[in-house]
């Protein structure tokens, strides 16, 4: 409004702005309505694009949007060179009809985000997560010691439970962490949750659990409310490697201007990103001259300095003993083991195990799990993502065209959409203060006690 006074001498009221912004949006963008109405013409034009796509839509009798789900065939062919861990979680969007994006993504060779599959929903319930993990079974199967990792909400628990009874259920450690600040717990007992979590013996685990027992009862009874075997590395039935979050805070935090578009326009941000995501790592992979990724190649970087500390006598042609501030650890290369349990939970060298290994003079790589190859980080990639092109462009079946979606059942409030999302106070704040007085960072010029000119209500003026 201040734009159109200045530029143009105009005044015009609030809502003359907002609707004309709305129009604005609506001409580059497509209507909300509209969006919805080319949904089934654009997951046509995205498996046409993509082979080996898959997409499906649940609508309801009266041809309104429920939910929708959809996996692009490079995503699916690449999970297949991923470690089997699932990190599942979803995210309020923030467009007209409001509704969920859910969200499933890996880990590739490389320790970096790999986006698996995409679902929209209108909220979180039974319902929509089990018609999810449905569709997620359809699109990639299930695969050997299979884990999904989420937060503590039950409808993901009972969705998983249903489809995929074969798997393991783990908690994301950080979400747990963030339920014990707020019930105010003692920063010395969340130091000691996150020991006992990320441990590899479970001896040692039982240790940290005695200390946090006797710090706090209360807590101890409140975390052994969940079996450890769903939040403890050194409990857990399957391997989780380094997967003890969900590690999806990444990518929330570029699809915070996609929650605002509408569901079509959203969608092509994320095509976007996939598509420079696949493109700017198949490169870099193809780029290494290491036998592992890069990421594997600086760990070991940094495991190896360590290693060079510790005492190695061989007992065998495949067995050693390594010593290491007077505790003795034996290392297996054949089985790749070591009683640290580091080298075989993660199936990455641990310092014991290079250190045997540099003792010999073997290769580093050829004690790493093929998940961590530079071949597995080439096929991961090997395949592009498309974009299904201006609406102009599009060839759909009159069979399709005709599948008119109606937007979700859903009453628009009344009001402005809230788009910063509440900052819980068990989060750290990130605004920073600067003194008016000092310019010194971190208090205001009530607080400062350095500046010679007192502020009436500083704590320097309090004290005299």
């Amino acid at each position: 409004m201040a734009e159109m006074q200045k530029l143009h001498g105009l005044d015009i009221g609030y809502h003359k702005a907002w609707r004309a912004i709305q129009h604005a949006s609506a001409l580059i963008r497509g209507s909300p309505e509209e969006n919805y109405e080319l949904l089934c013409s654009y997951l046509y034009m995205m498996t046409s694009k993509n082979p080996g796509t898959y997409t499906n839509i649940k609508i309801d009798d009266n041809n309104r949007f429920l939910y929708m789900f959809y996996a692009y065939g490079s995503s699916i062919a690449g999970w297949n060179h991923c470690r089997p861990v699932i990190a599942v979680d979803a995210t309020f969007l923030k467009s007209k009809y409001r509704g969920v994006l859910m969200i499933s993504v890996s880990k590739d060779a490389n320790n970096q985000i790999f986006p698996l599959a995409f679902g929209i929903a209108e909220s979180e319930n039974n319902n929509s997560y089990e018609w999810y993990f449905s569709q997620l079974r359809n699109a990639i199967g299930s695969r050997e010691n299979l884990i999904f990792l989420s937060d503590r909400h039950q409808a993901i628990a009972n969705g998983i439970v249903k489809v995929y009874p074969e798997s393991h259920h783990g908690i994301c450690i950080y979400h747990l962490e963030q339920n014990l600040k707020r019930r105010k717990v003692k920063s010395e007992v969340i130091k000691l949750f996150q020991s006992a979590a990320r441990v590899y013996k479970r001896k040692e685990f039982d240790i940290y659990m005695s200390d946090i027992a006797n710090v706090d009862k209360k807590t101890y009874d409140y975390l052994m409310e969940e079996p450890p075997e769903r939040w403890a590395r050194s409990c857990s039935p399957r391997r989780r490697y380094d997967m003890l979050t969900t590690s999806i805070v990444e990518l929330n935090s570029l699809l915070l201007e996609a929650k605002e578009l509408p569901i079509l326009r959203m969608m092509d941000f994320i095509q976007v990103k996939l598509q420079d995501w696949f493109y700017e790592r198949r490169n870099k992979a193809e780029g290494t001259f290491y036998d592992v990724s890069c990421w594997v190649e600086e760990e070991l970087k940094k495991r190896i300095d360590l290693a060079f500390t510790l005492n190695v006598f061989p007992v065998d042609s495949w067995r050693s003993r390594v010593e290491e501030e007077g505790i003795t650890f034996l290392v297996d290369l054949n089985k790749r083991t070591c009683d640290c349990f580091q080298f075989q939970l993660d199936e990455l060298s641990c310092i014991h195990a290079i250190a045997v290994i540099e003792k010999r003079n073997i290769k580093k790589s050829d004690f790493c799990s093929h998940w961590y190859l530079k071949e597995s980080w080439l096929k991961t990639y090997e395949r592009q993502i498309h974009p299904v092109g201006h609406t102009d462009s599009w060839i759909v079946p009159e069979s399709v065209k005709s599948q008119i979606v109606k937007p979700p059942d859903f009453k628009v409030p009344p009001g402005r959409r809230q788009k910063k999302r509440h900052i819980p106070a068990t989060e750290p704040s990130k605004i920073t203060f600067k003194c008016g007085r000092c310019r010194r960072i971190g208090h205001n010029r009530t607080a400062c006690i350095y500046s010679p000119a007192l502020h009436p209500f500083s704590r320097k003026h309090r004290e005299e």
